[in-house]
């Protein structure tokens, strides 16, 4: 872990399950960083809101919206993976899970 530098690239694979919340969290947010996932996770926002219905409620002027919620590509189980730039916050994340993560430069 320490001898990654800021701005370069990173593969980031779960080998142990998370054993808190903020862990768990922090996983995930690391492995949405990658192209895959943000090309899913865009192409599911366009979706979301195409598919998003208004319609009056309680009178004229006030509006009830149904959204479908988001599907979550990635949900830091053991074996999710993905490759991503190390930033100097991405590494500070890093290295608060690299208990439950192999970290190796891409």
């Amino acid at each position: 872990m320490s001898d990654i530098a800021p701005g370069t690239r990173v593969t980031l694979k779960v080998v142990k399950q998370p054993t808190n919340a903020a862990a768990t969290k922090t996983i995930v947010r690391l492995l949405s960083k990658d192209a895959d996932v943000k090309s899913h996770n865009a192409r599911h926002r366009g979706i979301r809101k195409r598919a998003q219905t208004m319609s009056p409620r309680g009178g004229r002027w006030r509006v009830w919206e149904s959204r479908l919620a988001k599907q979550h590509p990635v949900n830091g189980d053991i074996g999710d993976q993905g490759t991503f730039v190390a930033s100097v916050d991405v590494l500070r994340d890093l290295k608060s899970v690299e208990r439950f993560v192999d970290v190796n430069a891409a």
